[in-house]
């Protein structure tokens, strides 16, 4: 899959605004990397502690940074499509600009000292998630703070109940609504009019169908915002973007849902860090 040109352009700006907010602990070395994507490690209701079976490799060094054959195997819950999606995502980002991004999947606990460090955090398969009333108010402190959270890959009203009910103890008086198309995420750079549905591998290759729950089948970008306005919380539901970044390489895996991911990520991204 070859990324529009004028990526370049939204790299540059992303290197120029800068990276971490204010309210987050400054990188001072100047080698180190301007932009971490870093995955959140949540505990899953599914599976227990840390919520991964088996239990990742927390040091993993991609092989194939930005593409290729590197499709190594992968937990449950948070790991979901860790490490390739981490390593493909940012891959396709570092060979279209100069921007120094951390090179390798960077994953943090809620309760970890690091989690400051890192105003973009990614949560995958929110549908299993499960926050202690102690995770919850740090988190809620960290988006208060000028964070923002990416929940993706979660299927059905089922799923989506339990996001509902884990936002709650993170913000009990904020709602979760579905974002309009006239929503500036949608605008940050690439203009995205409307919400294509991502699949999995499977259906994406195979399938009939892309959606995964027959109960609740429309794709939606669901969001929490502060008393500002700022989005806080975007939530891609009914869609896998995670397996549009890990297998964008994958012959049988259609380039048009990788570019949609690809396209959403980045005006996730640029949104994130200019607000």
């Amino acid at each position: 899959m070859k990324l529009c040109t004028t990526v370049l352009a939204l790299l540059i700006i992303l290197a120029c605004v800068g990276l971490s907010s204010g309210s987050f602990a400054a990188i001072s070395d100047d080698d180190a990397p301007e932009f971490y994507f870093t995955r959140l490690i949540y505990t899953d209701n599914r599976w227990g502690p840390r919520g991964t079976w088996p239990k990742p490799d927390l040091e993993w060094i991609c092989p194939e940074f930005g593409g290729g054959n590197f499709f190594p195997g992968q937990g449950s819950g948070w790991a979901i499509d860790y490490p390739a999606g981490d390593c493909k995502f940012m891959g396709g980002i570092a060979r279209l600009s100069t921007i120094r991004v951390h090179p390798n999947p960077n994953a943090t606990a809620i309760m970890d000292d690091d989690l400051f460090r890192f105003p973009f955090l990614y949560a995958v398969a929110v549908g299993g998630m499960y926050l202690s009333e102690t995770e919850a108010g740090r988190l809620r402190e960290h988006l208060l703070r000028g964070g923002f959270l990416h929940a993706d890959d979660f299927w059905g009203l089922r799923q989506l109940g339990n996001f509902v009910e884990q936002m709650r103890k993170v913000f009990p008086d904020r709602p979760i609504q579905q974002l309009p198309p006239t929503h500036e995420v949608f605008h940050t750079f690439f203009d995205i009019d409307d919400v294509m549905q991502v699949p999995n591998r499977s259906n994406g290759c195979w399938g009939r169908q892309t959606w995964e729950q027959p109960d609740d089948i429309t794709p939606r970008v669901l969001g929490i915002s502060d008393d500002n306005g700022r989005l806080m919380v975007a939530a891609t539901y009914n869609s896998d973007l995670g397996d549009a970044w890990e297998y964008m390489d994958l012959a049988c895996y259609p380039e048009k849902y990788s570019g949609f991911a690809y396209r959403m990520g980045l005006n996730l991204m640029i949104y994130a860090m200019t607000h």
